[in-house]
This record gives C-alpha cells, structure tokens and sequence, in this order.
C-alpha cells in the first residue's frame, strides 16, 4: 500500500507537468509537481542511505547504491540524448551540439541559467541535474553528520534556500536562480527530514493530513490563480509550500493517505513516471515537426488536443521503455550488486 500511493502521488506530479507544459503554460501546477518530485526523492534516497548507514561497511553500501542509481537513470537518459542528438536536424533543435556535453555530465541546469532555453526539448532535464548533484553530495553527508545533528542540518538547509531566493531577487536573477541547486534543496531537505523522522519511529497522525491538504490547495491556487509577483511567489510561497507537500508525503509513506492513490492505473503511471517525464518534450519535439511536415502548422500548440496525444504517446513511449529497457536493466543490476549488497 506504501509503495503504490507513493507511486499515486509521483503521477499526480507527472500530470501536473503534462497540463504546464502540453495546455497551459502560465500554470504554476508543473511547479508544484516539480516540488513533489524533490520531496519524494529526499524522502526516499534519504531513507535508502540512512540504512546504509545503519550497516557497518559503508563502501560496499554506497557502491551498491550508486551503481543502483546509475542502473536506474542512465539508460533512458541517454537514450533520450542519443535520440536528440540524431534527430535534432529534423526536430528543428537550434544548440543540440554545443549544449550535448552539459546534458550527458549532468550539468543541464548550469546550461540553462547560463545560456537560455535552448534546446528547448531537453529543458526539463534540469531537474534531473539537480538530483544527480545532490546524489553525489548526499550519501557522503549522512555518513559523516552525526544523528543527533541531521534535523537541524535540514533546518539549516531550508533556511539558507529561503535566503538564496531572497538574494536571486534583490538582483534582479530569478529565472537563472531557479535552474541551479540552490533553489531546490528546501524540497530535498523537507523530504529527508521526512525520512529521518520516519526511521526514527514518527508516525504523520491523521490531522496532519486534513490540514496539510486545504494548505496546500490554498498556497496552490493563490500561485496558479493570481499573480503576486516574484517576491510573495517565488520567496515566500515556494517555502511554505514544502511544509504541506511533505506532510502529504509523510500520511502516503504509511499508506495511510487517500484510497485513490493506490489504484492500479494511477500507481502503474507513477511507476513509469520518470520515464514519461523524461521523453514528453521530445515526444512533443517529434508531433511538432510532423505537423510542419504535413503542413498542419501548429496543430500540436499548447492546448488539450496536445495534453491528450501528446501525454499519452509520452505515457506509451514510457512503458516500452519500462518494459525493454528499465526493468531489465534495474533487475540485472540488482543481481549484479545483491552480494555486495549483502556484504
């Protein structure tokens, strides 16, 4: 049940990014869901480290988890790359080959706050920068913190986000901020507080729930609905946020969230979500180049035609993957490191 309402609520963060990107563009929503990405993956990647820990040889540990990971984002990845690369002549993608190096290190994000939108196929793969950064850094922090010190290192983190924003502000730089780490570890942080909390024996009680929920609606509509400007959008809401988001995920974690989050279907995307979110744009690359072949012009703008075929054939295209690819890849890994794992 844990598991799959995870999985229920790394589909409703996919959504959200399908609406902000294939049908309304001035959403905040693929915000949101973005956020609810960084929670989920502190929450978790925190919980598998702090077991590690928990172990006495910590290279065979870290090792494994690291070759986990690679086994786990690589594949796809680069296979998303590869496909850009090839066919960034007839998708129209101006900057593949400049921008190609930055991508395959990891680095996107440091590309787009430095050098615009462009290629904008690849511009979601900021996010997965991030988490890369913050997977290197991780591990060797929780190794070395003391337990007695890690909520307040979680504290400090959120703290020195909220001032970092306040900053990119002052100078006028929140577009590039937004791109670069900094601006994310709240969410990372909030999610292995969350999981600290969690190996430590607390339980998120039910009222945490009901007044997370009507929040977190409430902060959710008031960026989507108006427009406050930078300083009460992006400084203030963007950390009050993270408080709800992490209490939801805190009631799912225990299973003990909304029944919906466990259906079959909704939990069946989650589990392709990284997928799904990965090829969406280029998805969306390939129908615009097929409606200016066929002189359809801008058939597949922003709208619900394009949140339909475009989602789906990126949910599609996810699942062959799923299937061929990450599956088999991630079960050769296990394999690979379960003695190690073991050790």
């Amino acid at each position: 049940m844990r598991e799959h309402q995870l999985d229920g609520l790394r589909a409703f963060a996919l959504l959200s990014v399908f609406y902000s990107h294939f049908w309304q563009e001035s959403s905040n929503l693929g915000h949101l869901g973005v956020r609810f990405f960084f929670v989920l993956s502190g929450f978790l990647i925190t919980n598998i480290l702090l077991d590690v820990k928990g172990h006495d040889n910590h290279t065979a540990g870290i090792t494994v988890f690291f070759a986990r990971r690679a086994a786990r984002i690589w594949p796809p990845y680069f296979l998303t790359l590869g496909f850009c690369w090839l066919a960034a002549g007839p998708l129209r993608l101006p900057m593949m080959q400049e921008s190609l190096p930055w991508h395959a290190l990891f680095l996107s994000n440091i590309w787009y706050a430095t050098h615009g939108s462009e290629p904008w196929a690849l511009g979601h793969l900021w996010t997965l920068a991030v988490e890369e950064q913050f997977y290197l850094i991780w591990p060797f922090v929780i190794l070395a913190l003391p337990s007695r010190h890690f909520l307040k290192l979680c504290g400090a983190l959120v703290s020195c986000t909220v001032l970092y924003r306040v900053c990119a502000f002052a100078l006028g730089k929140v577009d590039e901020a937004n791109a670069l780490p900094f601006d994310s570890i709240d969410a990372l942080a909030a999610g292995a507080a969350l999981s600290f909390l969690s190996a430590e024996g607390w339980s998120a009680p039910r009222w945490l729930l009901w007044l997370s929920v009507p929040v977190g609606l409430a902060g959710s509509i008031m960026q989507i609905a108006f427009d406050l400007g930078n300083l009460v959008q992006w400084v203030v809401l963007e950390a009050a946020l993270v408080l709800p988001l992490a209490a939801i995920v805190a009631v799912a974690s225990k299973g003990q969230f909304l029944k919906i989050l466990a259906n079959r279907s909704l939990s069946g995307l989650g589990r392709i979500s990284y997928g799904a979110y990965l090829f969406h744009l280029p998805v969306w690359a390939v129908l615009f180049a097929l409606s200016a072949r066929f002189g359809v012009g801008d058939f597949f703008s922003r709208g619900p035609l394009t949140m339909l075929v475009a989602g789906s054939l990126s949910v599609l295209t996810a699942l062959v993957s799923w299937i061929m690819v990450e599956r088999p890849v991630m079960a050769w890994s296990k394999r690979l490191t379960s003695r190690l794992a073991a050790a």
